[in-house]
C-alpha cells in the first residue's frame, strides 16, 4: 500500500491508499507513462514510487513545481536534464570501501558537472520559477571533486599520464623500455643468423611476453625460453634470450604502474566517502527536478491543466479524457461530471457498454494524478478533491484482463471497504449489489450505498437496478445519471447525463445486433406494463437531456466564438487607436517643422529687407520671395491638414437613425437603437457593437481643420 503522509501532518490525518483499489484503477499504468518521460533513472524511479498526498499543502507544492516546469518547457525547452547519471550504487560502494573503475568516476563527475549547470540554469530564472530555483539552489556543488576527477581521468575512462609525478615517470620509463624491446626483437628478425630458423617473421605475445615463431626443430639453436607451441607441433613460441631481461624490466614497470593506478583510484574513492551525503543528497533533488520536468513533459502530450482543488469533497470534471484512452481510443468525447456539492452520491445507470466503467475510472484516476501534483487530461475550470483514501471495487468486464468476480468477491472487497475508510474517502462502486437475486442485490446495494452516505464518503456507483433510479431520485443528497448511448453505433459516447437515469436499451440491442424479432417482441410482451412504461419514459427523458445536452454545449461553443470576435474587436480598436496617435504625432512634428523652416526663409528675407536701403532695385525682388514663402506654407499646412471633433453639448440628445463618428475609430454609423443606461448599439459598415455615448459625436461636429490661407 502507498502510504500518502507528510512529517507535518497529524497520525490521524494519515491515511493509507488501499493497493486494490489502485490496481483496478490502473494507476500503476500511469506511473508508468510518466516514468518514460523521465531523462534519467532517477527520475524514472522517483515516477514509479510516486504516492497520492492528502495534505493540501504538499498538493499545490507538487502542482507548483509541474506548472513552473511547464512554463520552462513553453519557453526554454524545458531543464538541462543531460549528462545526469543515477551514481547511488557507486557512491554507496565507495563509501564502504569497495573498488571504483575510472569509468564510474567519471559518471560522478559528469552528473556534478551537469548539476552545477542545472543549478546555474535554475536560479537564473527565480522570477518566472521560484519553486524549481529553491530546489535548484539546495545543489550542492563539487568543484574539486569534478577537478580531481577529470584531471585523473580521461574522456575514455583511462588514468592520465598526469594523474601522478610517479604514474608519469613509470608511463615514460616503460614507454622507452617497450621502444628498446621492440628494436632488439625486429634486430633478432632481420638478423641472418636466425633467419632460417624463424617459422614467421612476425612478433607475437605469449603469456604476456614477446615471442618470436621459430621452427619446432631449431628452437634449441635460437635459444631463450619456450612459452607455446602451435597445435601440430611444427612450430615454438620462443623468447629470444636477448630480451628476458628487457621483458623482466617490462613486467616490473606493469606491476608498479598498475600499483600506482590502484593507490591514485583509492585516493579518489576515499574522496567520494567524505562526500558521500552530501552527493546523495544531490541525486534526491536531482531526481525530484527530473519528475517534475516528467510531469510537465506528461501535461503536454495529454493537453492537461492544472486542477483547482479543495478539501471540501467537491470534484468537477470539464471535458475530462481517461489517461490511458489517450492514447489508444482515436477520438475519445470528453467526460462532464459533478459531485460532492449538492449530493454526495451519483448513481450512473444505463447499458452495459463501457461508459459507465469509463467514468469511475476516469474520476479515480484524475484525483489521484492531482494528488500526485501531476495535471490532468481535462480542461480549465475542472476541480478536484483531496481524498485521505480511494477506494474502487471495478469488475471491469470491459478492459482489464481479469476474470469476471463473482457475488461473493465483490462482497467481500465491500466489506474490507467499510471497515477500513475513514471519513474523508472517495468510493467506486461497478455494478454494486450485482450477481445475485435482482431484489435481493439491490435491496443490499442501497443500504450499501446508504451506509457510505451516512459515513460521509463521495460514492459513485454504476448499476442497473431500477430500485436504484427510484432511490436517487428520493433522497436529496443522491442523484441519478445515465452514460448517453449511441443507437447507431450501439456503443457508449462517454457523455454523462447527469439528473436523469439511464435506460438499459436491452431490446434495442439485442434487435440490432440480430436477436430474431420474434424474440425480441415475446420479451417486450413479458416486461410488465409498469416496467415498459418506465422503460419507455426513461428512453424519452434521456433523449431530451441529450438533446437539450447538445444544445447546451452548442450554446458554449457560440458564446466562446462571440467572446473571440469581441476580444478581436476590442485588440483592432486599439490598434486603430494607436496607429492614429501615431499619425496624429507624426502630423503635428512635420506642421511643426514646416513653420520652423517657413521661420528662418522669413528671416532670411527680413536680413535682405534691412539690406534693401541699399539699392531699390532689390525690393521687388524680396516681395516677390515673401508671397512664394507663403504659398509653401499655405501648401504644406494644407497637406497636413488634422481632423478634429468639436465639443458637443453634453445634453445633446442621441436617437435611433442618427448618424455619428465613433472618436476611438475614426468611422462614421448609424444608431440602431436608442441609447439606453449610457450605451448604444451602432451599425459600423458591417460591423455591430454597442459602445459608450462618451465615443461618439454627431457626424455633423466633425470639421478639417485646414492651413490658413
Amino acid at each position: 500500500r502507498l502510504i500518502s503522509c507528510q512529517f507535518d501532518v497529524s497520525f490521524e490525518e494519515c491515511r493509507v491508499m488501499d493497493s486494490h483499489s489502485l490496481k483496478v484503477l490502473e494507476f500503476n499504468k500511469v506511473l508508468e507513462k510518466l516514468a518514460t518521460h523521465a531523462s534519467n533513472s532517477l527520475g524514472r524511479a522517483a515516477a514509479l514510487e510516486l504516492e497520492p498526498s492528502g495534505h493540501i499543502e504538499s498538493v499545490m507544492r507538487r502542482l507548483q513545481e509541474t506548472r513552473e516546469a511547464r512554463f520552462l518547457l513553453d519557453t526554454s525547452q524545458g531543464m538541462p536534464m543531460g549528462g545526469i547519471r543515477d551514481v547511488r550504487e557507486i557512491v554507496d560502494r565507495a563509501k564502504l570501501g569497495g573498488r571504483i573503475v575510472p569509468r564510474e568516476f567519471l559518471d560522478i563527475a559528469f552528473t556534478c558537472i551537469a548539476s552545477r549547470r542545472l543549478k546555474q540554469f535554475l536560479q537564473k530564472r527565480t522570477q518566472d520559477i521560484p519553486l524549481l530555483a529553491e530546489i535548484g539552489s539546495n545543489l550542492p556543488q563539487f568543484p574539486n571533486l569534478e577537478q580531481n576527477i577529470t584531471d585523473s581521468i580521461s574522456d575514455n575512462g583511462e588514468l592520465r599520464d598526469t594523474a601522478s609525478p610517479e604514474l608519469s615517470r613509470i608511463r615514460s620509463q616503460h614507454k622507452s623500455t617497450h621502444s628498446r624491446l621492440m628494436e632488439k626483437l625486429n634486430n633478432v628478425l632481420a638478423s641472418e643468423r636466425y633467419k632460417t630458423f624463424i617459422q614467421e617473421p612476425i612478433i607475437t605475445l605469449r603469456d604476456g611476453r614477446y615471442c618470436i615463431p621459430v621452427k619446432s626443430d631449431n628452437r634449441a639453436i635460437m635459444g631463450g625460453i619456450v612459452h607455446d607451441s602451435s597445435a601440430s607441433g611444427a612450430t615454438s613460441f620462443v623468447e629470444p634470450a636477448v630480451t628476458v631481461e628487457l621483458q623482466n624490466q617490462l613486467r616490473d614497470l606493469s606491476v608498479q604502474e598498475n600499483n600506482e593506478v590502484e593507490r591514485i583510484l583509492s585516493k579518489l574513492t576515499g574522496t567520494i566517502q567524505g562526500f558521500a551525503d552530501d552527493l546523495h543528497a544531490m541525486m534526491g533533488y536531482l531526481g525530484n527536478l527530473d519528475l517534475a520536468n516528467a510531469k510537465a513533459l506528461l501535461a503536454e502530450e495529454m493537453q492537461a491543466v492544472e486542477p483547482k482543488i479543495n478539501r471540501k469533497g467537491y470534484c468537477k470534471l470539464v471535458s475530462a479524457r481517461h489517461p490511458l484512452l489517450v492514447y489508444t481510443v482515436e477520438k475519445i468525447i470528453p467526460i462532464d461530471l459533478e459531485l460532492g456539492l449538492q449530493f454526495t452520491t451519483l448513481i450512473i445507470t444505463g447499458p452495459n457498454t463501457g461508459g459507465k466503467t469509463v467514468s469511475l475510472k476516469t474520476l479515480g484516476l484524475l484525483c489521484l494524478m492531482g494528488q500526485c501534483g501531476m495535471q490532468v487530461p481535462a480542461t480549465e475550470g475542472t476541480e478536484i478533491a483531496l481524498f485521505d483514501q480511494v477506494f474502487a471495487d471495478i469488475g471491469d468486464e470491459q478492459d482489464i484482463q481479469m476474470s469476471l468476480s463473482t457475488f461473493s468477491a465483490h462482497l467481500k472487497n465491500i466489506v474490507r471497504i467499510l471497515n477500513e475508510m475513514g471519513r474523508n474517502a472517495l468510493v467506486l462502486l461497478d455494478e454494486v449489489g450485482a450477481g445475485t437475486d435482482p431484489s435481493e442485490g439491490a435491496a443490499l446495494a442501497k443500504a450499501i450505498l446508504e451506509e457510505l452516505r451516512n459515513r460521509n464518503a463521495r460514492v459513485i456507483a454504476t448499476s442497473h437496478y431500477g430500485e436504484l433510479k427510484e432511490y436517487a431520485f428520493s433522497n436529496a443528497k443522491v442523484q441519478n445519471a445515465a452514460v448517453e448511448f449511441d443507437r447507431e453505433t450501439l456503443g457508449p459516447t462517454y457523455r454523462i447525463l447527469q439528473g436523469v437515469p439511464g435506460s438499459s436499451h436491452a431490446f434495442y440491442i439485442a434487435e440490432r445486433i440480430g436477436l430474431d424479432k420474434r424474440i425480441v417482441d415475446a420479451g417486450r410482451a413479458g416486461q410488465s406494463t409498469r416496467d415498459a412504461n418506465t422503460a419507455e419514459l426513461l428512453q424519452q427523458i434521456e433523449e431530451s437531456r441529450k438533446s437539450a445536452s447538445a444544445l447546451e454545449r452548442t450554446a458554449k461553443r457560440d458564446a466562446q466564438s462571440a467572446e473571440k470576435l469581441r476580444e478581436e474587436y476590442e485588440r483592432r480598436v486599439r490598434e486603430i487607436e494607436d496607429v492614429r496617435a501615431t499619425v496624429r504625432q507624426n502630423a503635428e512634428e512635420e506642421a511643426r517643422l514646416t513653420l520652423r523652416r517657413a521661420a528662418e526663409k522669413a528671416e532670411n528675407i527680413i536680413d535682405e529687407l534691412r539690406k534693401m536701403n541699399k539699392g531699390a532695385r532689390k525690393g521687388p525682388s524680396v516681395r516677390q520671395k515673401l508671397t512664394v514663402l507663403k504659398r509653401e506654407v499655405n501648401s504644406d499646412l494644407a497637406a497636413d491638414s488634422i481632423e478634429i471633433v468639436t465639443e458637443t453639448d453634453s445634453d445633446h440628445v442621441y436617437k435611433k437613425g442618427d448618424r455619428v463618428r465613433v472618436i476611438s475609430l475614426g468611422m462614421d454609423g448609424e444608431l440602431i437603437e436608442n441609447p439606453k443606461d449610457g450605451v448604444v448599439p451602432v451599425q459600423i459598415g458591417s460591423m455591430r457593437a454597442t459602445l459608450p455615448l462618451s465615443q461618439l459625436r454627431p457626424a455633423n461636429n466633425i470639421v478639417e481643420k485646414s492651413a490658413p490661407q
